[in-house]
């Protein structure tokens, strides 16, 4: 049997190797036996194996396989001013709002400035653990004076949960919750501070109960690492005149109406009066 470590990229042989994942943690179970803490590299789950059900991967070949997915996906809209379809598409002169976001993974903060910097919206990113970021919300609020908020990380539905309404049957959701109600103690109008919240199977009822405007998963599905920033992305540059829809998010993201769901929320771009 081979002896895995942190860090080592590895997938699970009861899903048929689906997913990739690096093991972010390992503990001793009630049964003495070690459990391995796993954390998805494309999509933000957050699950635990024992070692009979890992298989390694190549590192090479994962990284492969992830700069793969990354460059298809996190291309964005207003980046390839070659296309037909974006050379028609102008942007009203005005100013985008402006994005927080708060993620307890460094690689996927990463993939997402990226995406805001191609779409030229100014954006503030914090690496910070989940169960750390709902005492951040409001000073980072105040100190950066952002508009849309994003928080997220992993998350997943516990083994053997059997009630999906309560949030200890989450991993995280619970942080993204108070998250959330840390935002609306800053600022209640959901006009003013639209917030999304959430990662791949997470508490989608409790966190919208919170204050959400947006919120992952309707469907306990999994979600793509850029799924938030696309939320975000879409209300920072909607005209403020117009309401962004949980369908015109689900257009744009990888999850669609499953993954993230929310409220017709109003866009935060606002357009510069002609004189």
């Amino acid at each position: 049997m081979d002896t895995f470590r942190i860090g080592d990229y590895v997938a699970r042989k009861s899903y048929g190797g689906d997913i990739n994942f690096r093991i972010s943690d390992i503990s001793i179970g009630r049964n003495g036996r070690k459990i391995y803490v796993l954390r998805g590299l494309i999509y933000r789950i957050m699950a635990d194996s024992d070692e009979y059900d890992l298989q390694r991967r190549k590192q090479d070949d994962v990284l492969k396989e992830l700069q793969s997915r990354v460059s298809q996906d996190g291309i964005h809209h207003f980046s390839c001013s070659r296309s037909k379809q974006i050379r028609t598409s102008v942007r009203p002169r005005g100013k985008p709002g402006t994005i927080l976001h708060i993620d307890s993974s460094p690689d996927f903060l990463e993939m997402c400035m990226n995406y805001y910097r191609d779409a030229r919206i100014k954006a503030y990113g914090k690496v910070i653990p989940e169960s750390e970021q709902p005492g951040s919300i409001r000073s980072l609020l105040k100190s950066t004076g952002a508009d849309v908020l994003v928080v997220t990380g992993h998350d997943g539905l516990k083994k053997n949960s059997l009630n999906i309404k309560s949030p200890d049957s989450y991993r995280h959701s619970q942080y993204f919750i108070r998250s959330v109600q840390e935002a609306r103690k800053f600022e209640p109008n959901p006009d003013k501070l639209c917030v999304f919240s959430g990662a791949c199977q997470s508490f989608f009822e409790g966190i919208m109960d919170a204050g959400a405007n947006f919120a992952s998963s309707p469907g306990r599905i999994l979600i793509h690492a850029l799924d938030p920033a696309k939320v975000g992305d879409r209300v920072a540059l909607t005209d403020s005149r117009v309401f962004v829809t949980p369908e015109k998010i689900a257009r744009l993201t990888q999850s669609g109406l499953k993954g993230i769901g929310g409220i017709r929320t109003r866009g935060h771009y606002v357009v510069q009066s002609r004189r």
